[in-house]
């Protein structure tokens, strides 16, 4: 469906969730495009595409894109009990200042909504932990409530990653780290509830319920995009085991000659990522080379200093 754009962009495609922003004002060239998806918009993702977020990620990696942002939630959801997370509890401990953090401070924030007449009013808490302008956001609330008072347990812990952390995360994936153990492990990184058993707050013993939901997870640390090494190795990554089956079904119909063909002539071009590897290789062979006349001279003075 056609539609008005948003963030200064005039027109949007939309389709159950997914939006994809283009004419952007002031843009000569018109080659910005803002790719968004919602909740709704990522489980439409994967029931229509056949790509998947794993060839989606590869090719933000690889391409010339910027990623603004990337939420991760788990859901707690427990029909029949209290599941892992009680929001009521974690108010309190961050009320009480029972934590240890990388951000400022948390934030405890109690909506509510009138049932009815002569009812009590429902609450629906909510933790912050960061702000608007932190590169990472936690956010524990009670989606139950949020929803309209589901008879069931559900609180959402969802986590907001802004562009080089975003990046980061991103990049954790593909290379080969589970997106659950990514989570947990940048979670701990930030954020643990603690029992008051030490004097120094940072030597005090982590909770039991928060391990357990972190599922004792080992602390990981998202590094910027810059710092990570895009090589010939990465590279051999994606082609083999994402893009890998695509290609052999590819040169099965058409044959090698045509897809060297179609490869040779296709309208992108590569990026600075994509040079790099290339002129790794190249600054190894002049390397290999030098060395290589070198120790011929080396050689060739001893045949002579030996005929002699």
């Amino acid at each position: 469906m056609h539609t008005y754009g948003f963030y200064g962009y005039a027109d949007r495609l939309y389709f159950g969730g997914i939006s994809i922003h283009y004419n952007l004002k002031n843009d000569d060239e018109q080659n910005s495009v803002l790719l968004e998806m919602s909740g709704q918009g990522c489980r439409q993702f994967e029931t229509s595409s056949g790509v998947g977020f794993m060839q989606l990620f590869c090719e933000v990696s690889n391409g010339d894109f910027n990623i603004t942002r990337l939420d991760i939630a788990y859901d707690d959801i427990d029909h029949n009990g209290n599941g892992l997370l009680d929001i009521g509890k974690i108010a309190r401990y961050t009320s009480h200042q029972r934590f240890v953090t990388k951000w400022g401070g948390g934030n405890v924030m109690d909506s509510f909504r009138v049932a009815g007449n002569n009812e009590p009013m429902v609450h629906a808490l909510t933790v912050q932990f960061g702000s608007r302008q932190s590169k990472i956001l936690l956010r524990i609330y009670d989606k139950a409530q949020e929803r309209g008072g589901f008879d069931y347990h559900w609180v959402r812990a969802e986590i907001v990653f802004k562009r080089e952390r975003a990046a980061a995360f991103i990049g954790e994936v593909l290379n080969g780290k589970p997106i659950g153990k990514i989570y947990a492990g940048v979670l701990l990184n930030y954020l643990r509830f603690i029992k008051l058993d030490h004097s120094r707050k940072e030597r005090c013993t982590i909770v039991k319920w928060w391990e357990q939901f972190l599922n004792y997870a080992k602390k990981i640390r998202l590094f910027s995009p810059k710092t990570v090494d895009y090589n010939l190795e990465r590279v051999k990554n994606y082609v083999l085991n994402q893009a890998g089956n695509c290609i052999d079904t590819y040169i099965a119909c058409v044959g090698e000659h045509k897809f060297m063909s179609d490869l040779k002539s296709r309208k992108t071009h590569l990026n600075d990522n994509q040079i790099n590897p290339l002129a790794q290789i190249k600054i190894q062979g002049s390397n290999v080379l030098q060395q290589y006349e070198n120790l011929s001279k080396i050689l060739n003075e001893i045949s002579l200093s030996a005929c002699l």
